[in-house]
């Protein structure tokens, strides 16, 4: 598998055009080049602050936020002188004035505002206010400061919306690196041997989850019986034999509803309609996890079914196959990976769930080492939970932490699995 380096390479690569062009020492570039720094320091410092609680101090803030408009007042003078007024300097104007005002106005801001007013029992600090301000003023910071380097021109736009897509990127990924980085530095020390092979005991403080790993193996295997084929199979009806209308309007706006369920409905479903005939068992379990994942299953092999051309169906037909033959020997094998991606997919979430199995399948202690389909299992999402509700009342936090770690673990194994198979088997249309 290619490692596509793209993403590293191209920001890197503007940034080194910029500071190596023959006019690398003019008063634009280096007004350009201290604005992206500065918006750079400006989004680690609010992140830094956003994730750690702490807050650097009116003072220190107001001389990032000056500092970054006299950047920006001094690109907007000279880009004037030298290119006379653009419709784009207006944008830049009205951003600058923001800056000195959300500098002038900051020490008037309270250390809090409470919501109370609004019958909430909440309130919103000041530190996170002017964090998230920190960064969306950063972000925007480095997208004006391009601006000027090539006067204004469509390359500007295209490089500026191209450092806000990278850093829009960055932003996701920091938030999922520190909550993964957390389970593994906090859980990987309570991976013990005992601890897989073990059931729990004294709520939680000994033992260990090896019949929740089993557990939820078995709901994973059921759902993946029931619905691969019935979304597979839904799927393949949708785009390949229904003639659109109303049905299939009725039917795609049904799945993408039943997508945007919560979860707890889902829960609350089941335990009207298959608690009352299977009992809390494996089986309830099975059933309302399959219709949780429905829908993942249906949008993503439909998206994969219709990636494949209609010159390939077409070439098929010419050569006499039937429309059966044709999907299941033509279209059906380049969509294969992105069927099994998407299934693997709604799998790992499956895997991951808590609220719809709380009511209708699990237990905390006691179940059976071998499950069967009508007896109540113990699962790893809600042995967390579990031990989530007993932390300060017993020593638990190292095995939840360790029982994230693997839970975490059987997610993104079967996230990589599919990765892996996607790369694989993929075909080049």
């Amino acid at each position: 598998m290619k490692l596509n380096l793209d993403i590293i390479r191209d920001p890197i690569l503007i940034y080194y055009k910029i500071i190596t062009d023959k006019d690398r020492y003019t008063i634009k570039n280096l007004l350009s080049i201290f604005g992206i720094i500065l918006s750079l320091i400006m989004v680690s410092i609010g992140f830094y602050s956003s994730f750690n609680q702490f807050y650097i101090g009116d003072s220190i803030v107001q001389i990032f936020l000056v500092l970054l408009g006299l950047i920006l007042f001094l690109q907007i003078f000279y880009s004037y002188m030298k290119i006379g007024f653009k419709k784009q300097l207006i944008t830049m104007i009205i951003f600058t004035i923001i800056v000195f005002l959300f500098a002038l106005f900051l020490p008037s801001f309270p250390p809090k505002y409470d919501l109370r007013d609004y019958e909430m029992s909440a309130s919103i600090l000041k530190f996170l206010i002017v964090s998230i301000t920190f960064i969306i003023l950063g972000i925007f910071g480095v997208s004006f400061s391009i601006k000027p380097i090539y006067d204004f021109t469509s390359r500007a736009k295209q490089y500026s919306a191209y450092f806000i897509l990278i850093l829009s990127i960055i932003i996701i990924l920091i938030p999922l690196i520190i909550i993964v980085g957390n389970i593994i530095i906090n859980g990987a020390g309570g991976i013990t041997l005992e601890f897989i092979t073990q059931d729990v005991s004294r709520h939680g403080q000994l033992g260990g989850v090896s019949k929740a790993i089993v557990g939820t193996m078995c709901l994973i295997a059921g759902v993946a019986i029931i619905s691969l084929p019935l979304g597979i199979g839904a799927a393949v009806y949708l785009t390949e034999y229904a003639k659109g209308g109303i049905i299939v309007r009725i039917i795609r706006i049904t799945v993408d509803i039943l997508q945007g369920v919560p979860s707890i409905v889902h829960g609350l479903f089941a335990l009207a309609l298959f608690v009352p005939l299977f009992g809390i068992s494996l089986l309830s379990g099975i059933l309302v996890l399959s219709f949780l994942t429905l829908p993942i299953i249906i949008r993503a092999s439909e998206e994969a079914i219709l990636a494949v051309p209609k010159s390939i169906r077409e070439g098929s037909y010419a050569l006499g196959a039937t429309k059966w033959q044709t999907i299941k020997k033509v279209v059906l094998p380049p969509a294969f990976p992105g069927i099994l991606t998407g299934g693997i997919l709604g799998l790992g979430r499956a895997a991951g769930e808590t609220a719809p199995i709380m009511f209708v399948a699990v237990v905390f202690i006691g179940a059976r080492s071998v499950p069967s389909l009508f007896s109540e299992i113990q699962a790893l999402p809600y042995h967390l939970l579990q031990l989530i509700y007993y932390l300060g009342a017993y020593e638990v936090e190292q095995n939840a932490w360790a029982t994230a770690f693997i839970l975490l673990g059987i997610v993104l194994f079967m996230n990589a699995i599919s990765i892996l198979i996607r790369e694989k088997y993929r075909v080049e249309f």
